[in-house]
């Protein structure tokens, strides 16, 4: 193991409840690997669905999305002065559900990341699986934007 879930929060802004990745266990030079253990108390199975509880596929997403920040965040220098942002989900497939219980193996990997006037573009693809079951694969972008700039393009 890597990263425990307090290292990663000094990485990435969450906290729980809304903090997806419980460990890192492989960081390479452009991929990243960890799990998300899901539990039959998790607030968003109350609901997701009521007769039928699955893990909402937009949180797998972001489960992924966070995970491939902790890398990211890991290759930009002085990171800390950086907004990571989703950008766009390019394709997503949601192969199976995700059940209360299962241990989500997450694996990203950074396929490129790209200059763009003041920020980049960070191409990733993702991958969550239970075990050797494939659950979902996403391809993704981050923009990777100067806190002080996006402040200034977005304050009220």
């Amino acid at each position: 193991m890597l990263l425990t879930n307090e290292e990663i929060k000094k990485i990435i802004p969450y906290e729980n409840p809304f903090l997806f990745v419980d460990r890192v266990e492989e960081i390479a030079e452009n991929s990243i690997s960890g799990f998300y253990q899901t539990s039959e108390d998790d607030y968003y199975f109350k609901g997701h669905f009521v007769d039928f509880k699955i893990m909402p596929g937009v949180l797998v997403v972001e489960a992924l999305a966070q995970l491939s920040t902790i890398l990211l965040r890991k290759k930009v220098e002085n990171h800390q002065n950086y907004h990571f942002l989703a950008y766009d989900v390019r394709s997503c497939q949601f192969l199976k559900p995700i059940f209360p219980g299962d241990k989500i193996i997450l694996k990203a990997e950074v396929l490129g990341i790209y200059p763009t006037n003041s920020t980049k573009i960070a191409r990733v693809r993702g991958r969550a699986l239970v075990g050797e079951d494939l659950k979902c694969e996403a391809r993704f972008s981050v923009v990777i934007i100067l806190k002080k700039e996006f402040r200034e393009k977005y304050k009220k």
